[in-house]
């Protein structure tokens, strides 16, 4: 089952990946129990061919790949899902016309504009066939947006009204500077602007999703549909930490 239908019987689980390009990691992500992996090219360093590369390896395993552009732009949404992604991610969407314009590059006809072509995306298969393509790309590819600034909390109801967007991920952090209060994502301002947007993935039967610390993903568990708190550069930091601690308890 595709991640696009998979998450109205359970909750997702994923890992953020702004750092580590190795082919190893989409594996042991997997075999870690993930669903998904999350890379990121709006503050990652990813190339298109190392991220085709990656994507590639993960579908010939069976393990999705959801990717952040850096920008709502034809190049960035179209090109991504032609690398093979099964999603894709615009950053501070805001309005019910940037919602539509992201539809209109990520989904092929009649739903969208997007431009066809064979390649990964196809897993390079014959040409031809293509109404039945498109149709199967449409069914399995989720247009995700990414709410994080007020004014996108604001027109929520309109950005997730729009046929074809099929969930909204929170960036709490991003939220909370547009806020006008950068350091506290559990400040109960923020909690009701994040609960708005829960609120209105359930009501247009989108997914909801959060990119934060467990102690955010625990209060809106009920809620959730993707969790998303592993970040690799915060795992690696983490684990080099509790090393040093380590060897220092070697003393002891």
């Amino acid at each position: 089952m595709e991640l696009k239908e998979l998450w109205r019987k359970q909750k997702l689980k994923g890992v953020f990946v702004q750092t580590v390009d190795s082919p190893a990691m989409p594996l042991i992500a997997q075999q870690a129990g993930m669903d998904f992996i999350f890379y990121d090219c709006e503050h990652g360093s990813f190339t298109y061919d190392k991220l085709t590369n990656l994507i590639l390896l993960g579908n010939g395993r069976g393990f999705p790949s959801i990717v952040r552009v850096a920008q709502l732009a034809r190049a960035d949404v179209s090109g991504i899902l032609d690398c093979g992604a099964s999603g894709v991610m615009v950053p501070m969407m805001e309005t019910k016309e940037q919602a539509e314009q992201f539809v209109g590059w990520s989904k092929y006809p009649p739903e969208g504009i997007r431009s066809y072509s064979g390649g990964p995306h196809t897993d390079f298969g014959p040409s031809g066939n293509h109404e039945h393509r498109m149709k199967e790309m449409n069914h399995r590819t989720m247009a995700i947006a990414q709410i994080e600034t007020v004014k996108g909390v604001e027109n929520v109801d309109e950005i997730l009204s729009v046929n074809g967007i099929d969930a909204a991920i929170v960036g709490p952090c991003d939220l909370g500077i547009s806020m006008g209060n950068p350091d506290n994502v559990m400040d109960e301002w923020e909690l009701a602007m994040i609960q708005k947007v829960a609120d209105s993935c359930r009501k247009h039967g989108k997914a909801f999703g959060i990119i934060g610390g467990n102690q955010l993903l625990k209060h809106f568990y009920k809620d959730v549909n993707i969790l998303v708190s592993a970040i690799d550069a915060h795992m690696l930091r983490d684990c080099m930490k509790k090393a040093v601690e380590e060897y220092n308890n070697l003393e002891e």
